[in-house]
């Protein structure tokens, strides 16, 4: 599946941010906008189950093909726009393989907003802590745990600042 016209990850967050679809960039992508200096070619979202109608809509209108009807009741759709893939998960609460649920609600009040002035753009992933949570929802692999170590650098480098 793949649609013809490419749609950019950029205008899909501008999208998402003015229509105030509660979303949260996930996986590796959100690792990356922490910082780490690493690449993906995935587009994860976790989006509100309550904004699932409206923000399959939108990415149908901006001339996605979705892998699935606009009202399936599947938690999980994919959106195909050019050579892009955008991973949409629309769950309440997810237990990672250390049992620890995470609901979108909490995981969504704790989130943070990274902003690109240079791009007036603003993205909104979990927070560390969370995120580290999510990247244990499967058995991870070596780039999980790297993304981890990661994340656990990044959250002691941002205490010392806020310090």
């Amino acid at each position: 599946m793949e649609a013809e016209k490419e749609i950019s990850f950029f205008e899909i967050i501008q999208s998402f941010n003015s229509l105030n679809i509660q979303y949260l960039i996930i996986g590796r992508r959100a690792v990356i906008l922490y910082g780490a200096p690493v690449m993906t070619a995935d587009y994860d979202f976790w989006i509100n189950s309550n904004d699932k109608e409206k923000s399959l809509t939108l990415l149908q209108n901006l001339g996605c093909e979705l892998s699935k009807d606009i009202r399936t009741r599947s938690p999980i759709v994919f959106a195909y726009s050019g050579t892009k893939k955008y991973d949409l998960f629309f769950h309440k609460s997810i237990t990672n393989t250390e049992g620890q649920i995470i609901t979108f609600d909490r995981c969504y009040i704790n989130s943070d907003i990274i902003e690109s002035k240079k791009d007036k753009i603003y993205f909104r992933v979990p927070s560390i802590d969370d995120l580290i949570k999510l990247k244990k929802i499967r058995s991870y692999n070596a780039k999980d745990e790297q993304d981890i170590e990661f994340l656990l650098q990044a959250k002691k480098i941002l205490h010392k600042k806020n310090t």
